[in-house]
């Protein structure tokens, strides 16, 4: 195993994708007949690269994280790469700049921990002042517990330069628009009366009816009233209403009638497979404090699905539970998704701030804040869909005001209806 000869920044984050073993006969089964390839979104903005994915039935899983290089809002890695095969069941990721971090950072080299276990893989990006953030995905190449990706790696850190040149052109753009702000002045000083300004209106478009649609008929119907498909969820059984034919909408948000700005995202729950059966619950254990062998022990004899993000701390020793959501002892459908906060240690310099209130905000609105006090949101996987919830935040974790770490993760609660 060759070592990359890249630097990064210190302190960037490194999604270290692990196996959990081999495809079921189902995914290759629909790989093959499927026979969808990632796309290469490397330097797009967000927006597109999402638009782009979803024409080929991909919903991604977007990770942050700062850059000093590239545009904010820009793919700067991604995975799959480009041209592999894929499918709408196998999750892919895409890692989008902040833009500028708000603390100065040294170069160090990037180390390649493809193939070895999670837990050395882990210590090693640490050791090299870089912060790990682990996933795990269904390989059938690369042996369980083993690393089969990571991104940032050689291919997208080479890519990176062609998306940097986009950042000169923006710099050149604004001293065109300085320029020719100059201009106007000096043509109003004259007493020359400069043509009026052309007022851009912001378009606003109804939300259509799109109860009993499926998804598909109801992307189309979206697509004609200039809306894009934004959440899908399934509702639980007990919230599936009698009568309601599985796979169907049955509630939008926002609802029918309501007006939003053109392109806005809706969000739409599907009714239940078998609505009015009773689901299959359990209660959500009380991880906090355990290690992170131990959780993911009990999550799988209790076939829960630990979403493992990872988090600074004074407090807590490292590889130790530092908060969950949901929080013990809650009822969830069974197969449900837990994001489990694990610590990393205290930091070599750490550097306290106050945690905002964004409880009330957009999810959009809130993630943007926080990210740029210099931390780190984390969205419940709702319905078992790794897309970013929309709607407005209900609660968060930790509580406002709390003292926390630079790079701390804050769980976002939020309310989709």
């Amino acid at each position: 195993m060759a070592e990359f000869t890249h630097t990064i920044p210190s302190g960037s984050r490194i999604v270290v994708v692990v196996s959990t073993g081999p495809l079921d006969a189902a995914h290759k089964q629909s790989m093959e007949d499927k026979d969808i390839r990632m796309l290469d979104v490397m330097g797009k903005s967000q927006g597109i690269a999402l638009e782009e994915l979803a024409e080929i039935g991909l919903k991604p899983r977007v990770i942050y994280d700062y850059n000093d290089s590239i545009a904010k809002g820009a793919v700067m890695a991604q995975h799959p790469a480009a041209g592999v095969l894929t499918c709408p069941d196998m999750e892919s990721l895409l890692l989008v700049s902040s833009g500028p971090s708000i603390n100065e950072r040294v170069q160090v080299n990037l180390p390649d921990v493809r193939g070895l276990e999670e837990g050395e893989a882990s210590a090693k990006l640490k050791d090299a002042g870089l912060s790990p953030q682990i996933v795990h995905y269904k390989s059938s190449s690369v042996q369980k517990g083993k690393v089969s990706a990571q991104i940032p790696n050689t291919d997208s850190l080479v890519a990176q330069p062609e998306v940097k040149s986009k950042v000169a052109w923006i710099f050149i753009a604004v001293i065109i628009a300085a320029l020719l702000g100059l201009g106007y002045f000096i043509f109003e000083r004259t007493n020359i009366e400069p043509p009026p300004p052309v007022e851009q209106a912001v378009s606003q478009v109804v939300v259509p009816n799109l109860i009993g649609l499926t998804e598909e008929s109801a992307t189309l119907e979206l697509q004609k009233a200039d809306l894009s498909l934004g959440q899908v969820t399934t509702a639980s059984a007990e919230d599936t209403p009698q009568g309601a034919v599985p796979g169907t909408v049955i509630s939008s948000t926002p609802a029918e009638g309501q007006e939003v700005v053109e392109g806005s995202p809706i969000s739409i729950v599907l009714a239940a497979e078998a609505p009015g059966e009773a689901a299959d619950m359990v209660l959500v254990p009380n991880t906090v404090g355990l290690s992170e062998e131990a959780v993911l022990d009990i999550f799988e004899e209790l076939n829960l699905t630990a979403n493992i993000v990872r988090s600074p701390d004074l407090e807590v020793p490292e590889g130790n539970v530092i908060m969950q959501s949901p929080a013990g002892e809650a009822e969830v459908i069974e197969g449900s998704i837990v994001v489990v906060v694990i610590s990393t240690g205290e930091p070599l310099e750490p550097t306290e701030i106050e945690l905002a209130d964004v409880t009330g905000l957009p999810v959009s609105e809130a993630t943007y804040e926080l990210q740029e006090a210099g931390l780190v949101v984390t969205l419940p996987l709702m319905g078992g869909s790794n897309e970013a919830a929309l709607g407005t935040v209900e609660g968060q974790m930790p509580e406002a005001g709390r003292s926390v770490l630079l790079g701390s993760v804050v769980i976002l609660e939020v309310e989709t209806q």
